[in-house]
C-alpha cells in the first residue's frame, strides 16, 4: 500500500510517503508543525521499529525548511537518534553551489576577515516565530554536526541532473531526478554570492558559516516576497457561478525566484505506481524534461498522484504542464493564509487540461472555507468533470484541518 499524508504546514509543506514499510519525508514545514504534528508521527514509526529511508528538503525558504531544522537539531546525532533513524537526507546548500570554484581550483583557502556585520544574526520571519541564523544553527551545520549521511546518493555533491536520472533504493524503490539542473544551482550560488560580497566586509570561505549565512539571507528574501495577484473571481465561487469559465486566462508570467529554480524535482516509481514531487520548481524548467523523456506517441505522460508544485501558484503552474502530465490525485498543501494560494486560475487548468477526458482528483490538506466553501458545487464539478478531497472538518472548522492521508 502507498500511502501520502500531507501535515498541516501553514503555507508550507511536509509530507510523508509511505510505500509499504519504506518511509520517506519531503519537507519540514514550520517549527509548530514539526514539534505538534510531525514528531508524533514520527516517534509512533520509531517505536514500530520504522525508519526513514530518504529525507528530502527540496529547496531553501522558511515553509519548507525551518521545521527541517527544529527536527534534525532535536533528533540529534545521526548514529543514535533521539526521535527516528535517518538513512540519507537530500540538501543543497551553498557548498553545494560552488561548480566553477571547485572546477577550477580557485576556492579560498585562508580564514575570512569577517566585518562587525558578519557577525549579526539574520531574522527570517517563519510565520509562527522568528527564526536566528547565528553560525553553528544552519540546517547543513546541524547535518554536519550530527554526522548525517548527505546527499550520498551522489556522493557528497549537489542533488542535480541536466537529464533524468534514475536512481535504485532498494529492489522495488525507483526515483528518477528531474532536477535541479546546474545551470540554475549556478545562478542561484552565483546571485547569493554577489548579495553576500555587498552585505558583508571582507571574504568569508568557512563552509558552515557560508551554509547559515545562504540560508538566512535567502529565507530573508523570501519572506519578503509577496503575492499580489487578487483573484477577483473568487467571489464568483462564493456567489456559486462559473468561476473555471472565468478563470480561464491566459498564462503570462513565470516565477523568477532563484530559489524556488533550484528545487530538487524527482518521480517515484514503485509497484507500477508513481508519484511526481516538483517542490517549488519552475514550469520552463519541468516541461521540457516532461515532453523529451517522458511522453509516448503524443500522450501526455500519466502518473497516480502530482503534488501540484508552489501551492498551487499561477506563475509555478503553466496550462501547458497540465497537458503534458495527467495526474489521477493532484495533491495541494496549503492554508491560502499568506499569499492566497491556490490560486484559482491553477485549479481551473488542471481541470480543463488536456481536453477534460478523465475525472481530475483535486487534493486539499486544508478547507479554507472561507474562500472554498462553495466551490463542491455539483453543477459545476459535473460540468467540468471533477471531484475535491478535504480533509476531516466540520462547517465550523473542528476537526484535522491540515492533514490529509490519501492511500493508493
Amino acid at each position: 500500500m502507498i500511502s501520502i499524508e500531507m501535515f498541516p504546514a501553514g503555507n508550507g509543506d511536509t509530507i510523508l510517503l509511505g510505500l509499504d514499510d519504506t518511509y520517506i519525508l519531503i519537507d519540514g514545514g514550520y517549527t509548530s508543525t514539526y514539534r505538534d504534528h510531525l514528531k508524533p508521527r514520527l516517534a509512533e514509526l520509531s517505536r514500530a521499529g520504522k525508519r526513514l529511508s530518504k529525507f528530502v528538503v527540496t529547496h531553501i525558504d522558511a515553509d519548507h525548511i525551518t521545521g527541517a531544522m527544529s527536527f534534525i537539531e532535536e533528533n540529534g546525532n545521526a548514529r543514535n537518534p533521539a526521535i527516528i533513524p535517518i538513512d540519507e537526507v537530500w540538501f543543497n546548500s551553498y557548498r553545494h553551489l560552488q561548480f566553477k570554484e571547485k572546477e577550477h581550483g580557485t576556492l579560498e583557502k585562508e580564514p575570512p576577515q569577517l566585518g562587525p556585520r558578519a557577525k549579526k544574526s539574520i531574522e527570517a520571519d517563519a510565520g509562527d516565530s522568528y527564526v536566528s541564523f547565528d553560525q553553528g544553527s544552519s540546517l547543513g551545520s546541524l547535518l554536519l554536526q550530527n554526522e548525517y549521511a548527505w546527499n550520498t546518493s551522489f556522493n557528497g555533491k549537489a542533488v542535480k541532473t541536466d537529464a533524468p536520472t534514475p536512481l535504485k533504493m532498494g529492489d522495488e524503490v525507483l526515483f528518477t531526478i528531474l532536477g535541479p539542473t546546474t545551470d540554475a544551482l549556478d545562478k542561484l550560488g552565483d546571485d547569493w554570492r554577489k548579495s553576500l560580497m555587498k552585505l558583508y566586509d571582507g571574504k568569508i570561505n568557512d563552509d558552515s558559516f557560508f551554509d547559515d549565512a545562504f540560508e538566512g539571507m535567502t529565507l530573508a528574501a523570501h519572506q519578503a516576497e509577496t503575492n499580489k495577484k487578487l483573484t477577483s473571481t473568487e467571489k464568483l465561487v462564493a456567489g456559486g457561478r462559473d468561476w473555471i469559465q472565468a478563470e480561464s486566462i491566459l498564462w503570462k508570467t513565470e516565477d523568477s525566484s532563484l530559489p524556488n529554480g533550484s528545487s530538487i524535482t524527482f518521480l517515484i516509481e514503485y509497484k507500477g505506481k508513481k508519484i511526481t514531487f516538483p517542490g517549488d520548481a519552475i514550469p520552463s524548467h519541468v516541461l521540457p524534461l516532461i515532453k523529451n523523456n517522458f511522453e509516448e506517441g503524443g500522450k501526455p505522460f500519466s502518473v497516480d498522484v502530482l503534488k501540484v508544485a508552489h501551492h498551487g501558484a499561477w506563475p509555478n503552474n503553466n496550462p501547458e504542464l497540465f497537458d503534458h502530465i495527467q495526474a489521477q490525485y493532484y495533491l495541494i498543501s496549503t492554508n491560502g493564509f499568506r499569499h492566497r494560494h491556490p490560486h484559482l486560475s491553477t485549479l481551473a487548468s488542471i481541470i480543463q487540461s488536456n481536453g477534460n477526458p478523465s475525472q481530475k482528483n483535486i487534493v486539499f490538506n486544508y478547507r479554507q472555507r472561507n474562500r472554498f466553501q462553495h466551490i463542491d458545487i455539483e453543477e459545476i464539478k459535473n460540468k467540468y468533470n471533477f471531484k475535491c478531497f478535504w480533509p476531516d472538518v466540520d462547517e465550523f472548522g473542528q476537526g484535522k484541518d491540515g492533514y490529509y492521508l490519501l492511500t493508493i
